[in-house]
């Protein structure tokens, strides 16, 4: 995978000189998802940070998602030393993913980018991309 960086309202060096304290992590339990996940761990060990793993859902409620979000997180064992949240929110995705940026004061988005063909890979590209412009904090994308 290939990891590409986009910085909003705030330069690298200034989240270096602050800190990362809170880092959140849209999911959507496919396998970039499971990649920034991995970066943000690595991250929030190195930094002390909490993070947030966030999934969205559009038109169905909850059913097994903290089950899934759980089994995601088993799959690294280093996130045993990381506090990691467990939200799950209703509504448009990107929309709900700046609303937790913004409530959970996150210094970073680790956020997936998906770039195989199909209509609904081709969604959850724009929801990177909506995210990347209006996130009032750094993103870092995680993409093939």
């Amino acid at each position: 995978m290939r990891v590409s960086t986009m910085v909003n309202d705030i330069s690298c060096s200034e989240v270096g000189r602050k800190g990362i304290k809170t880092i959140l992590v849209p999911t959507d339990f496919l396998e970039p998802s499971d990649v920034a996940l991995q970066i943000a761990i690595d991250l929030a060990k190195q930094q002390s940070a909490k993070i947030h793993l966030l999934h969205v859902l559009r038109f169905r409620q909850a059913e097994d998602e903290i089950e899934m979000m759980e089994r995601q997180i088993a799959k690294f064992p280093e996130a045993k030393s990381v506090e990691i949240v467990l939200e799950i929110r209703k509504g448009k995705i990107h929309e709900e993913i700046l609303k937790a940026q913004t409530e959970k004061n996150a210094d970073l988005v680790v956020i997936a980018r998906h770039n195989t063909a199909g209509s609904l890979l081709t969604f959850f590209r724009s929801v990177t991309e909506q995210v990347k412009k209006k996130a009032q904090c750094s993103v870092l994308v995680v993409g093939a």
